[in-house]
């Protein structure tokens, strides 16, 4: 089970790093909570991978305590798929603008100070419910003694790789492809029918971890959808 939530932890660490390193307007405003996000979970994830080693570790505390922390990692992570379709939504936008040389500062519908406003309050709670958790991690034997003191010295060396939200590389996903031309057919054909010169738009929903925003990469690197959107 801890194997499990610690690859998940790492999948959200990399899209945390993504997210702060893509785009600063976007994120300006909650790079410090965005910082303070990815340092806990790290934390975190280094005493999930300690906790098979321990003596100490006490497991049906343990499980409760896993199954809360999977609940915060969901919450992480369709917050950071939230961020990442904004990015998304704002790169179609200014390429549909420029192909109409027409650039509309102020939009009715969406209003860039409101959305990071409600992201760092979001993402505000989670690093509270975080770091709530790992001050009861203690109690339950799960502690990573080199990890604290590496961190409070400033010597600690942390994984920097990150994975771009929107790297043309990884446009194929297999097993997935009649998912994604179903996707791309529903928009060209509701972009076809449209009256107005509005966007068409589709939500992917699903589980923290599926693939959501991997799919919708795949989706926007499409060449039909380049042709008929951008």
């Amino acid at each position: 089970m801890a194997e499990v939530v610690t690859f998940g932890v790492q999948e959200i660490v990399k899209k945390v790093a993504s997210l702060a390193s893509e785009e600063i307007s976007l994120v300006w405003g909650f790079q410090g909570e965005l910082t303070k996000l990815r340092e806990s979970l790290l934390l975190t994830e280094a005493m999930l991978r300690d906790a098979g080693q321990s003596k100490e570790v006490r497991p049906e505390a343990v499980q409760i305590w896993v199954n809360k922390l999977e609940d915060i990692a969901h919450e992480a992570d369709d917050v950071l798929d939230e961020c990442g379709y904004e990015l998304l939504r704002r790169q179609v936008e200014v390429r549909n603008q420029m192909k109409k040389k027409v650039l509309n500062f102020l939009s009715l519908h969406y209003n860039p100070i409101l959305f990071r406003l409600k992201m760092a309050h979001k993402i505000e709670n989670i690093n509270s419910a975080l770091e709530n958790l790992n001050k009861k991690a203690a109690s339950i034997g799960l502690v990573n003694k080199k990890f604290s003191d590496a961190t409070s010295s400033r010597e600690i060396a942390v994984d920097r790789e990150t994975v771009s939200i929107f790297k043309r590389d990884e446009k194929n996903i297999v097993g997935r492809e009649k998912i994604v031309s179903e996707i791309v057919t529903t928009l060209i054909n509701s972009s076809n029918t449209q009256e107005n010169e509005n966007l068409p738009v589709m939500a992917i929903v699903g589980m923290a971890g599926l693939g959501k925003t991997t799919l919708a990469k795949c989706v926007y690197h499409e060449d039909e959808i380049g042709q008929t959107l951008h």
